[in-house]
């Protein structure tokens, strides 16, 4: 039975190791970074990926380096909630049992590469990792949790030929009227990027947008007004500054009430910024006349 919500153990320890081998990738953790951590561990799951007279999937990895074992972060923690619920779901403690099944019933392409590569059939190994945790052989894929919304974490925002075509043409125009006149210091520079941010957030709250048109949006909303107030005040976006999607990473949440954990500096610094940025957006407001509602 399960013991606690924290994973410890064959899973774990697949985990990290997996992690180790990212790292000397010089990459992220993605699944087939876990994949590999599974197979170099003991137990049924790793018994599973033996590859028998077949490279090691070590070896497979290695050998194509970073074009096939790149990570991404929003697939491993998919595959990781996707093992847990399996595990919870049979009363179980979660092992590298439940992450490899995970993995085979997220099936993307590097692990299904890697295993073609191994000599390894995903379904035989499916069904021997079933039975050693006295799974049905026959039960249908279990059930994932949904992807991060595209643009967000390491996942790429929807190409802007996918992009709602209402909100895109409303959040194209403002580009167009950007007051970038009247960016003359640093403070100017980071008003306008919160209210681009802020408004692009507006507009894309309509019903019928789901989080992958959402999110896309404001990412690449915040890279095209990023692009252009670099190229209008390249002495104001500072050395190593990236021009672009930053400005996802810092999306504002506003609060009713005082986080008094945080202090009154920090409250205090919080108010003069939001000030600031409303009288910006007063002495600008003139530039957005006649912009376009989705």
């Amino acid at each position: 039975m399960v013991n606690g919500d924290e994973p410890s153990g064959s899973y774990l320890e697949s985990v990290h190791r997996g992690l180790r081998f990212a790292r000397e990738l010089g990459c992220r953790g993605g699944p087939v970074h876990l994949l590999v951590g599974i197979s170099e561990g003991h137990g049924a799951a790793a018994a599973a990926l033996d590859p028998g007279d077949g490279p090691s999937l070590r070896a497979v990895v290695l050998a194509a380096g970073r074009t096939r074992g790149d990570g991404a972060t929003y697939l491993y923690m998919q595959a990781q909630g996707g093992a847990m619920s399996f595990a919870r779901g049979r009363g179980e403690n979660p092992a590298a049992e439940h992450l490899l099944v995970a993995l085979l019933d997220q099936g993307t392409p590097g692990v299904l590469w890697a295993l073609n590569r191994a000599r390894l059939d995903p379904a035989a190994v499916r069904r021997a990792v079933l039975a050693a945790i006295g799974a049905p052989a026959g039960d249908l894929l279990i059930a994932l949790p949904p992807l991060a919304p595209a643009g967000t974490m390491d996942r790429p925002p929807l190409a802007a030929a996918e992009l709602d075509s209402r909100a895109w043409t409303a959040l194209r125009w403002r580009q167009d009227h950007l007051p970038l006149a009247r960016v003359r210091r640093r403070s100017d520079f980071d008003a306008l990027s919160h209210l681009e941010r802020d408004m692009a957030w507006r507009l894309t709250r309509r019903p019928g947008l789901d989080d992958d048109q959402r999110y896309s949006l404001l990412w690449h909303h915040a890279d095209r007004v990023g692009q252009r107030l670099a190229q209008a005040t390249p002495d104001l976006a500072g050395p190593g500054r990236r021009a672009g999607a930053t400005a996802m990473a810092s999306l504002r949440h506003r609060h009713a009430f005082l986080n008094l954990t945080a202090g009154w500096g920090t409250w205090f610094r919080n108010r003069q910024v939001g000030l600031r940025d409303r009288w910006f957006r007063l002495r600008t407001i003139r530039f957005y006349q006649g912009a376009p509602q989705p």
